[in-house]
């Protein structure tokens, strides 16, 4: 099940961990996930390694390792912060228990969304 989600995340290439790029991710799946990023610095088929700060707890993050299958740029209107929105399918499957669930959900009340 696809979700829309907003919560921020932390993106690395495959064995660079001194090297984290800041996300926005904008929509999580069980099999991938979408991503909004500021001039990607990979290409499509890389490897990444993933830190999704999925509950509101500040600390708490979660790992996962994905390739990434499309990368595009923003459309003018769209185009803030974020330059791109990257697809990136995960290796393995991505499952959210309930509290993430939870948090999910209140973090899209402020913008009359549910996941």
């Amino acid at each position: 099940m696809r979700r829309i989600a907003c919560f921020p995340a932390y993106v690395e290439l495959k064995g660079d961990v001194d090297h984290k790029i800041t996300a926005m991710i904008s929509d999580l799946a069980e099999t991938g996930t979408k991503i909004l990023m500021r001039h990607p610095e990979f290409s499509i088929g890389d490897d990444l390694r993933l830190e999704l700060h999925v509950l509101l707890d500040e600390g708490a993050t979660r790992a996962a390792g994905g390739k990434v299958v499309r990368i595009a740029e923003l459309p003018d209107e769209r185009s803030s912060l974020w330059t791109h929105e990257v697809g990136i399918e995960f290796h393995e499957t991505f499952t959210l228990d309930q509290a993430e669930m939870d948090a999910l959900v209140k973090r899209n009340l402020p913008f009359g969304k549910g996941s």
